[in-house]
């Protein structure tokens, strides 16, 4: 891969990440584990099995306490906590919770209806 196809590639991890970490805390995405997140030669992450939402478990097992899971490994791909793109990454985060505070009321009905589903 060129140097240009990597830093392709970064970007889609960070956005696909910023992404699915927004997703996961607002709607409460659980059990988020290496065998359920797929990665695309693109860099694209793909999140599949989502079994646990709204923090639903059966017989209420439990499950991890972080609002969504952004591991050691996921920052090392963005660069380390001191890259540019690490810091576009807290930038789309930031971004995505405006949104979703303008938002909130959709927000919040799609997560009852998702609830009572």
């Amino acid at each position: 891969m060129t140097s240009e196809g990597f830093l392709t590639a970064q970007k889609n991890f960070v956005q696909s990440c910023a992404a699915y970490c927004l997703i996961c805390y607002l709607i409460q995405v659980k059990d988020r584990h290496n065998g359920n997140i797929l990665l695309k030669s693109d860099g694209h992450l793909i999140h599949i099995d989502f079994g646990f939402i709204l923090s639903a478990s059966p017989k209420n097992l439990g499950f991890e306490k972080s609002p969504f899971k952004l591991t050691s490994e996921f920052v090392e791909v963005m660069g380390g906590e001191q890259s540019d793109m690490f810091e576009y990454f807290k930038i789309l985060i930031l971004r995505g919770l405006i949104a979703a505070r303008k938002h909130h009321a959709m927000i919040v009905t799609l997560v009852e209806i998702m609830r009572s589903g």
